[in-house]
């Protein structure tokens, strides 16, 4: 009777040790970071083409050589290739990859390309409205690859990548991964500045792999195949190792930072010293240092700025152009007011005289205040159309022009202003 009794007692702290055992199992589980790398291209599309080398092939092994990396250097770490071989994967369907695995971190590889061979640096986009021509070149080049897919329309919900119409969609659509994803972008290109590569920035443009992934998404330009030091450079296995070290110390510091937020064990993972080539061009070197050397402009684009309050406007107009309140938005009949459509040209930390060269011969441009910048708008429509046409008009000298609305004294955000576009 006893033996049976300390058996029983002894079944009973195993089944009590499994359950408990259980929770931290699950947690230890669902706490594991997850990163997917996107090679961009691959099989029958190859992307851009270099004298000697095509694209998929620069973008596969600098995948593989950082996924190599972090897997080598995070065990809490899992990570996901969307290919790692030569085979073609629609834009929706490395998506899919991203989202069916729930992924904490999306990086996309891709190599740039320009009609010029003097074009050379490095560039990390995030999503969002391209603010240049050259921005919007990159997304539609590397969106074209649906083209190659059967009623891509259909698929893709009438998404057109040649069409700039098509790109209007991002002007509207707030990320609530940007944030991080400019974290990490901003993070890859200081490593890449570290290694000795020329820093083209952070930029936003409309990607349509990135707008459908549900986490932080990245798309690195490692460089431009098109330059025939870059092309020797990213071909070379040294080159590729570099790009693939800058990209995983990136990594690095991102997951800290991540593991921080989330009250996770910090991760002591190193970053690794990456040597700059003793074969890196005198070309690239020399616009490094000059581009170190540069002055900050007085102008700067803002993205997303609040509404400041009216108090702050400027009490001298005179020598301005016209001051457009929120108060002078409103309608004597609130019962029939429409909100009102503006096309927002560019913002400056500086308030610009009326005949300003900055608005290119245009007439009755208007300002308004928010958080401390002046926005020049053109146009008070409650059309959607009108205002449209009147963005069309201007787009050859204002690229970046986008439209925004007002109701009464309140600015409506980018998702209120898709509604009304219906």
């Amino acid at each position: 009777m006893k033996l049976i009794k300390n058996y029983f007692i002894a079944f009973q702290c195993a089944i009590l040790f499994i359950f408990s055992s259980v929770p931290t199992f699950i947690l230890a589980q669902e706490a594991r970071f997850t990163v997917v790398l996107d090679a961009g291209h691959g099989g029958h599309d190859p992307g851009a083409m270099g004298a000697f080398s095509r694209e998929k092939d620069i973008n596969l092994a600098i995948e593989l050589k950082l996924g190599t990396l972090i897997e080598q250097n995070f065990k809490d770490v899992k990570v996901v290739y969307t290919r790692k071989t030569d085979k073609y994967l629609t834009l929706q369907e490395r998506a899919d990859v991203v989202n069916d695995h729930h992924a904490d971190l999306f990086i996309c590889v891709h190599t740039n390309s320009s009609l010029s061979p003097a074009a050379f640096g490095t560039e990390t986009f995030t999503l969002g409205l391209a603010k240049t021509k050259a921005n919007l070149d990159v997304a539609m080049r590397e969106n074209s690859v649906i083209l190659l897919e059967e009623d891509y329309r259909s698929k893709y919900k009438g998404f057109d990548p040649k069409s700039v119409d098509s790109y209007i969609m991002f002007e509207f659509m707030q990320d609530k991964y940007i944030d991080k994803s400019v974290e990490f972008s901003s993070a890859v290109q200081k490593q890449f500045v570290s290694s000795g590569r020329t820093n083209h920035g952070v930029r936003q443009a409309g990607f349509w792999v990135l707008h459908r992934s549900a986490c932080p998404s990245v798309l690195v330009e490692v460089g431009f195949i098109s330059n025939p030091a870059e092309e020797r450079f990213l071909m070379s296995d040294q080159g590729q190792k570099q790009m693939a070290t800058a990209i995983y110390n990136a990594f690095v510091d991102y997951k800290k930072s991540h593991d921080k937020r989330s009250g996770h064990r910090i991760s002591t993972a190193a970053k690794i010293e990456s040597a700059v080539p003793a074969d890196e061009s005198a070309q690239d070197k020399a616009s490094i240092q000059s581009e170190g050397n540069q002055k900050p402009v007085a102008k700067d684009i803002v993205r997303r700025q609040k509404m400041a309050d009216a108090s702050k406007l400027p009490d001298d107009t005179s020598k301005t152009t016209k001051v457009l309140t929120p108060v002078t938005l409103q309608r004597d009949n609130r019962a029939n007011a429409k909100p009102i459509f503006k096309v927002q040209i560019f913002a400056a930390r500086v308030e610009l005289q009326k005949n300003a060269p900055d608005f290119k011969g245009l007439d009755n441009v208007e300002f308004f205040i928010e958080n401390k910048h002046y926005k020049y708008t053109l146009g008070a429509e409650t059309s959607y159309f009108k205002i449209q046409q009147i963005r069309k008009s201007i787009l050859s000298k204002f690229p970046d022009a986008f439209i925004i609305a007002f109701d009464g004294d309140r600015k409506l955000s980018p998702k209120e202003v898709l509604e009304l576009s219906r």
